[in-house]
């Protein structure tokens, strides 16, 4: 693990100088003077930019014309750990003869410690490394610390240190990543809002805080916040695609598709276009009743990146309400294929194959949700309705009482289960699972009489219980 600082060993070190005297070097094939100290900011330099061939080189010339250097044996452990040897050089710096309250020791050793998975080590390392800083310009530390709290689960720690560490000279998208998805696991995203308002508040015009804060308003589902906030970004920065793609993806999920083609339109206009945002408006499109154009969006988006599934799932969604089941599946399983842990392209591929009756392929596309997402509800019922349309209630049942196994007691699983008993002229069975169901959801009882109108709506026992909720439902209002 690299310092960010390239200049951390020693200020008077012109890095750009070295590095391009040492490659011309290189290049040229020719011998030229480097001092074990230059070379350990060379090394670093390489580090830093996950070039390790050369990093190799400059560690191997230091071990060649410095042996004798006490600082050869840090060179000698960094070069190690940037080879995957982190046991070998953790015993270099032990048996070290070196100051081991230097600052660059403890970088190494608390690297070391990292790789090998001892978090408490590395921070105590880093910590003394910030020490020897003195405290000052010490942000790439308070990263690797913070890393180091989040990987022993310690979010409040990894917190303080990722805000500790900001720099926002470099790099702010990631920084604030870290920041915002550290609140997020502490269910704290409140506080996150007043993080990035904050830092708005220092800097108005910073891009990457709008769209932080934008973010926290999306996880938070409050997509018309979200969009005021990528609406400012936009104007501070009109050829952002990354805002483009989020602010139509919020509109699409708020139903504003009118408001979609104006922003796509805009972004055509700033040369911000994308694959994604072609995907957005021809989803826009087909909402507003135009599926010929939105199949021309997407076969536009599938021509700029032909591994974009949302291209290919917007034609399969397209097919599927054209009711061509076998088309719209050539498309939905390659969407699948390309994004095989989108469970939205999956159930709408499971319904594809019940539409030509083939409920096993049906089935065993559903299995595959529930393992991806074992409490999505959705999935439970979705199999119950493979099984029901097999003629299988048996395993219908199965389905049904695996979702509650999981999820506890659920209406939406309880009605079902309910309708199952009813449909199998169980009644007693079905009235105590419905009775069940209405305590939990009383309004569930409405999508319940929909699944056998006919026949549920002249059962007066069910009618009965139904009517006996509405009134404790009622009193329950009032009082």
């Amino acid at each position: 693990m690299a310092f960010e600082d390239d200049n951390f060993m020693d200020d008077e070190f012109d890095v750009n100088e070295l590095v391009d005297r040492f490659e011309s070097m290189i290049k040229q094939d020719k011998s030229c003077y480097f001092d074990a100290d230059e070379l350990n900011v060379i090394l670093e330099h390489y580090l830093q930019h996950d070039n390790i061939k050369k990093a190799n080189i400059a560690a191997d010339i230091a071990l060649k014309f410095h042996p004798d250097n006490p600082m050869i044996q840090i060179i000698k452990a960094k070069q190690l750990l940037a080879n995957s040897h982190a046991q070998e050089a953790l015993s270099t710096l032990k048996n070290a003869t070196v100051d081991k309250e230097d600052a660059d020791y403890q970088i190494t050793l608390g690297s070391c410690y990292s790789d090998l998975g001892e978090s408490k080590k590395a921070i105590n390392a880093y910590m003394k490394a910030v020490k020897a800083f003195d405290y000052k310009e010490c942000e790439d530390l308070f990263n690797f610390i913070a890393i180091e709290y989040e990987n022993l689960g310690d979010i409040n720690k990894a917190l303080e240190f990722f805000i500790k560490g900001l720099n926002r000279s470099i790099d702010l998208d990631n920084q604030y990543f870290e920041i915002r998805n550290c609140y997020s696991m502490l269910n704290r995203m409140d506080d996150a809002i007043d993080f990035f308002k904050n830092e708005i508040d220092l800097n108005p015009y910073s891009v990457e805080a709008w769209m932080a804060l934008s973010n926290c308003y999306i996880r938070l589902n409050r997509l018309d916040d979200a969009i005021e906030q990528l609406e400012y970004v936009l104007a501070i920065d009109p050829h952002n695609k990354k805002a483009y793609n989020d602010i139509a993806t919020a509109y699409n999920e708020t139903g504003r598709f009118k408001e979609t083609l104006v922003i796509v339109d805009e972004a055509t206009r700033y040369n911000a276009e994308t694959p994604l945002l072609l995907c957005l408006n021809g989803e826009a499109c087909a909402k507003l009743g135009d599926p010929a154009e939105a199949m021309r969006c997407y076969k536009k988006a599938m021509k700029l990146d032909e591994n974009l599934p949302e291209a290919y799932a917007g034609i399969g969604f397209i097919l599927s309400d054209e009711n061509n089941p076998q088309s719209a599946i050539k498309f939905l399983k390659h969407a699948h294929t390309l994004a095989p842990n989108n469970t939205d392209y999956m159930f709408v591929l499971a319904e594809e194959y019940n539409k030509l009756n083939d409920y096993d392929k049906s089935i065993k596309i559903v299995l595959d949700i529930i393992d991806i997402d074992p409490y999505d509800e959705n999935a439970y019922i979705a199999l119950m309705e493979c099984y029901v349309l097999k003629d299988d209630p048996e395993n219908a049942f199965v389905a049904i009482n695996r979702g509650l196994d999981t999820l506890g007691n659920n209406a939406p699983l309880l009605y079902r289960k309910a309708f199952l008993h009813f449909a199998e002229n169980e009644n007693e069975s079905g009235l105590l699972t419905l009775e069940i169901a209405l305590n939990l959801d009383y309004d569930g009882h409405i999508e319940f009489l929909n699944f056998d109108a006919e026949n549920l709506t002249n059962n007066e026992s069910v009618m009965e219980l139904i009517e006996e909720y509405r009134i404790k439902n009622k009193n329950n209002t009032i009082n």
